[in-house]
């Protein structure tokens, strides 16, 4: 393995993986675009027609950030992805497809969350009747039901994606640490499909007006994904001092 390969793993913090996909292909090129798009999309606003109007961007400056967070976080995954296991058949093909859909549909409607988040706990709204003319109380549970579903949906399908490639680990020569954190991106995956369940169960079983608060349930996602990428990278150097990592 050269040196410029190497350098590449460690700036992106690749220690366990042989990076098997080295030129960017058509199906990268492809979503490359419909991420790129997506970000437009949420960027993308009405030109201020005025001072005040203006000066009240602060707020959508925000709220972009916190969209284009969320979408930098799921192409990272995507392009890990196919750095590590450079895979382009029909399994794929339609997951990836699936991956880019779920971006599309989700973008403006992540905007939408986003700016209402960021307008009602920075007192954007000037009354009770303002805030009720975006979304009511009855709203929310659907809403916080249509975003669950959501990100359950996108990161429930990177989990199909690196399971198919756990499958096909001997056709990948993937050593053991490899595999160990394969396996740690399918059960992050579940775990993200398992918790945003448990928001649309809330969303559902709580008192109208107390449904925002089952968006709560996501600040687990932290936690839950620190404890098993630790587990897993413990596992994964126990195999790599015994020889199982990749040269």
């Amino acid at each position: 393995m050269g040196t410029d390969h190497k350098l590449k793993r460690s700036l992106r913090g690749e220690r366990f993986f042989r990076w098997r996909g080295r030129d960017v292909t058509r199906l990268e090129n492809l979503s490359d675009i419909v991420f790129a798009l997506s970000l437009t999309l949420i960027v993308a606003s009405a030109v201020p027609a005025s001072f005040a109007e203006l000066q009240a961007l602060w707020r959508e400056v925000i709220a972009v950030a916190m969209c284009f967070a969320l979408v930098l976080l799921i192409w990272t995954k995507h392009h890990a992805f196919f750095r590590r296991y450079d895979l382009e058949d029909g399994i794929t093909l339609f997951l990836n497809s699936a991956v880019l859909f779920l971006i599309m549909v989700f973008a403006y409607p992540l905007k939408f969350l986003a700016t209402f988040l960021v307008t009602f706990f920075t007192f954007g709204y000037d009354s009770g009747q303002d805030v009720a003319a975006v979304l009511t109380f009855e709203q929310t549970g659907m809403m916080v039901t249509i975003y669950a579903a959501g990100y359950a949906a996108v990161f429930g399908v990177f989990a199909l994606l690196y399971a198919h490639a756990l499958r096909r680990a001997d056709v990948l020569e993937l050593s053991e640490a490899e595999k160990e954190m394969t396996r740690l991106e399918v059960r992050q995956g579940i775990a993200s499909v398992v918790i945003s369940l448990g928001a649309i169960a809330l969303a559902w079983a709580l008192p109208a007006r107390i449904t925002p608060f089952a968006g709560g349930i996501f600040f687990l996602i932290g936690p839950v994904m620190a404890w098993l990428s630790s587990q897993a990278r413990k596992r994964a150097e126990a195999y790599a001092a015994d020889g199982g990592a990749v040269s």
